[in-house]
Parts: structure tokens; C-alpha cells; sequence
């Protein structure tokens, strides 16, 4: 498998540290680090397998835009690759962040449930594609700054059903950006009754 663009990152959100933090033993990024209280024994929140970067970002760019399902395959076997060999603490169930309904009507596939079907199947868990929704379409989120994307989505997201608190849930995507989908995705499933989320992206894009 792919070992190119491995980093050390943060463990709550994937953001590749710096030899700079790293040297000082960080497990967080500078912006996870206040929000935690022990990182030394903090568990691994979001897994990644790569920078969106080139040509991962435009493998992803196949699948998104090209209706290249081929390359779900890829991807979902590659994110399930990189879990088993992080000794990942894996989830019961994996659910893929939604599209609207508008959205996937004009798309006709969700990428996210694309690869985390094959990322299921890879390590072995069932994907749900019905326990998290998307309730509205939004505006477009590329020019917003991390505060104004969460301002966008909220209540956007909910879970269809209460969360039993022993279930570990993985929530896939293909990339996380600035993270305020994947955030706004937590909090619905927090208002459920989730108690523990592990984030499983194919890329992050870097600071």
C-alpha cells in the first residue's frame, strides 16, 4: 500500500505536525491541543491515509466528479489499510457523511458511502447510510473561513435514530478540509446519545 506522504498527525483531527511538535513529543496540532487534557493517552479521534494533495486529490476528483466508482474501491481499501495498521481501535459501524437529497438526486452517488462500503468490507463492519442525514442543501462552503462553515451548517445534520452508547461509531469521508462538516456531523450524533466517533478520511487537506 501507499507509504509516500505517512506523517506523524494529530490525533484528534489528522493535521500533519511539524518536525517542530513533533520533536517536542506533541500528539495534538496546535489548535486540538488546548481542548484536550492528557494528549499522552488521548485515543486516536480521525484517521486519514494522505495530504489532498497531488494525485491523491485528483483520484478523488475521479470518484467525486467523474463517476470513476473504480476508484471507491481504491480508496476504501486503502483508508481500511491504513485503520489496520494504526491498530486503530475500529468502530462497530460506519456511517458516511450525507449528501442533501437535491445533492445526491443530481449526482446519483454519494462518494462517502461509495468508499466507506468498500472500507466495510475491508475491515469487516456494516455501513448504515440511513442513521445520519443531511436535512438541507447549503451554500457553497469553499470560500468560508472554519467559523463561518459551522455557522452554515448548523442543523443541517441529524441522526434518524437514538445511538445505543456502546456502539463506536466511524464517520467516512473523503476529505476533511477545515473539519466543520465532520463537527457539525459529531454533534447531531452527540444529540443522539453517540458517545464515541472515530473520523475515517482519505485526505486532510494541510495547513
Amino acid at each position: 500500500m501507499i507509504h509516500k506522504r505517512d506523517a506523524v498527525r494529530c490525533k484528534r483531527c489528522a493535521l500533519a505536525l511539524g518536525p517542530r511538535l513533533q520533536a517536542f513529543g506533541w500528539t495534538h496540532c496546535r489548535h486540538c491541543k488546548p481542548l484536550i487534557e492528557d494528549g499522552t493517552r488521548a485515543p486516536v479521534e480521525c484517521v486519514v491515509c494522505s495530504d489532498y494533495v497531488a494525485p491523491f486529490d485528483q483520484w478523488i476528483a475521479l470518484l467525486k466528479y467523474g463517476e470513476n466508482h473504480g476508484m471507491a474501491r481504491f480508496l476504501g481499501h486503502w483508508l481500511g489499510t491504513k485503520a489496520l495498521e494504526m491498530g486503530l481501535d475500529l468502530p462497530d459501524v460506519l456511517l458516511p457523511v450525507p449528501v442533501s437529497p437535491d445533492k445526491l438526486r443530481r449526482r446519483g452517488y454519494n462518494q462517502a458511502a461509495l468508499i466507506a462500503r468498500h472500507l466495510g468490507r475491508r475491515i469487516q463492519r456494516p455501513v448504515r447510510t440511513h442513521w445520519l442525514i443531511k436535512t438541507q442543501e447549503l451554500d457553497a462552503q469553499a470560500t468560508l473561513s472554519r467559523e463561518d462553515r459551522l455557522l452554515n451548517l448548523q442543523g443541517a445534520f441529524r441522526a434518524t435514530l437514538c445511538i445505543p452508547a456502546n456502539i463506536r461509531i466511524g464517520l467516512v469521508d473523503d476529505v476533511i478540509t477545515t473539519g466543520a462538516t465532520i463537527q457539525s456531523c459529531k454533534v447531531a450524533l452527540y444529540k443522539a446519545g453517540a458517545e464515541s466517533i472515530v473520523t475515517m478520511a482519505v485526505c486532510r487537506t494541510p495547513e
